[in-house]
């Protein structure tokens, strides 16, 4: 019987990062693809940032340098937050419906100073019984230890538990250690999938 649900939050929930380049190509002229190249070759500092190892402030500086692009720091974080918080259709419907019938759990590999914005302008997030930051436990979800860390800090059994993440890699490792996965698509095929296991109607 399932009793906890572990969501993801970016992309499955709400925007996140990714896709803040078009907000660059518009806002400041950076090409998409010089944006998606850069970030890539700054991946692990950004890794990092998750695991709450760097400030945003250290990052970003790290992002931009060798650039010549016409943007400041300041600019940056602020088209950051324009880009994060915009809903994903129809998935806080299914996540309400669930309310009350299993315990839902938030799992997000998150940079602190993105997520304290987040949840100022988002009371949504306050339905959620507990909220796990990779910035808080130090590990991201492509570590199969995230998930050993989450049924230590919950107390919850791995059977009786589903996690959903639009990435396949945090899912197979969430299955990796007896948790049940669910690829995240986008709503209705997470409603029609959850439906078939008798978790929500």
């Amino acid at each position: 019987m399932i009793k906890n649900i572990i969501f993801d939050l970016s992309e499955v929930i709400i925007s996140g990062y990714h896709g803040v380049e078009k907000l660059l190509r518009e806002q400041f002229g950076i090409p998409e693809q010089d944006f998606k190249e850069q970030k890539q070759l700054k991946n692990e500092l950004f890794l990092d940032l998750m695991r709450g190892n760097l400030s945003e402030k250290e990052y970003l500086e790290e992002l931009l340098q060798g650039t010549n692009w016409n943007i400041s720091i300041e600019q940056l974080k602020t088209a950051i937050r324009q880009n994060l918080n915009q809903p994903v259709p129809g998935t806080m419907e299914i996540v309400r419906k669930l309310k009350g019938n299993c315990q839902l759990i938030l799992l997000s590999d998150h940079v602190r100073e993105w997520m304290e914005y987040i949840e100022e302008n988002n009371k949504d997030l306050m339905i959620f019984d507990k909220k796990i930051f990779s910035y808080d436990i130090g590990t991201v979800k492509s570590d199969k230890q995230t998930f050993k860390t989450v049924l230590e800090q919950t107390g919850i059994i791995a059977d009786e538990t589903i996690f959903i993440d639009d990435y396949e890699k945090n899912v197979k490792n969430a299955e990796a250690v007896g948790i049940h996965g669910i690829v995240f698509e986008n709503a209705e095929q997470l409603r029609k999938t959850l439906s078939s296991d008798l978790v929500v109607q």
